[in-house]
């Protein structure tokens, strides 16, 4: 049988998941950095998270950031 094919970035994104309840009590807003089930922090704005991700994990490795809100706002693009 076939194995389904993981995407990319579904372990951070299982892992945020798992964890955004309790950080919505201390870090609500902020932007989480996660890479593989490695928090790497939390962050005032995406563009100090993308600093510092570039900066621990470098180009070839993917990571997540992540905005630490309790509803996901949802874009229309017509």
């Amino acid at each position: 049988m076939a194995q389904k094919k993981k995407g990319v970035l579904a372990d951070e994104l299982s892992w945020y998941e798992s964890n955004k309840a309790e950080w919505l009590h201390t870090h609500q807003g902020e932007f989480a950095l996660v890479a593989g089930n490695d928090l790497a922090g939390f962050f005032p704005s995406y563009e100090r998270a993308l600093e510092a991700g570039l900066r621990k994990f470098g180009v070839n490795r993917e990571f997540l950031i992540k905005q630490v809100v309790e509803h996901e706002p949802v874009f229309v693009i017509y």
